[in-house]
This record gives structure tokens, sequence and C-alpha cells, in this order.
């Protein structure tokens, strides 16, 4: 899906920040989840968010999956802490994509929180070992 990127103009490029904590959650979920992550977001029309290590994509699969903004150049290299928010771009590629980045940010929170509740729950129950009735 990157390389679609460079073939769509981008509408508006700017140096921004991810929280620790999301970018955080995002490697976690990369690690017990694998890569690339999709996440359609439900209520935002036919919009996806996919999640791979070098790019955090929005898509539209009304309109053959054309991105509508993306975390890009994410700079992790040599990180040395946890607890500080990690620089990268934000290229959107519609006018109004700032208007859903919040709520973005925010499913995908809930969504990846979720999902690895669900396996941890389901790495529980399968080391379980069941009592036995004498």
């Amino acid at each position: 899906m990157n390389w679609r990127l460079n073939d769509i103009p981008v509408y508006q490029a700017t140096d921004t920040l991810v929280s620790a904590e999301d970018f955080n959650l995002v490697n976690i979920a990369f690690n017990r989840l694998g890569d690339p992550l999709s996440i359609p977001l439900t209520g935002l029309r036919k919009l996806e968010l996919i999640l791979s290590p070098d790019a955090w994509i929005v898509i539209d699969n009304d309109l053959n999956q054309i991105p509508i903004l993306a975390w890009v150049d994410f700079e992790s290299e040599g990180r040395s802490t946890l607890h500080e928010a990690i620089p990268c771009r934000l290229k959107t590629y519609h006018m109004h994509a700032t208007v859903i980045l919040e709520m973005v940010t925010q499913f995908m929170e809930q969504e990846l929180a979720k999902r690895l509740s669900e396996l941890q729950t389901a790495c529980e129950i399968e080391n379980v070992t069941p009592l036995k009735k004498d």
C-alpha cells in the first residue's frame, strides 16, 4: 500500500508527533498479532486504517483505496526511551482529512486494545490445566 502514497498528490504534509502510548501500542500489536494490521473504521463510511511498520494509512474503500491521510517517516531508530513522542510526518490527501484525525486515533487505540485483550484471554484459556474428577 505504501507505494500508492507516492502516486497520489499530497494535499498537505506537516511534521507532527505520535504519542508514545499509540506508537508503543501499535508495536506491541505488530509483535503479537503480526503486520500489517487492518482496522475498519466503523461509522466513518468505508474508511479503513492500515497499520504497517513504516506507515499508518487511512484509505477510502469507496474510492479504490485512495489514501485519505498517512503517518509516515517515523523517527524511531535509535530510540532510547519509551515515554517520549515519536516525530513523524502526517500527509493528508483530502482537504477535510484532519477532521477525522482524532476519531481515527481513538478508534485505533480501542480496537488494538480489544484485539490484544482477546488474544490474552485466548492464551490464558489454552494454558489452563483442566481439573480431573476422581
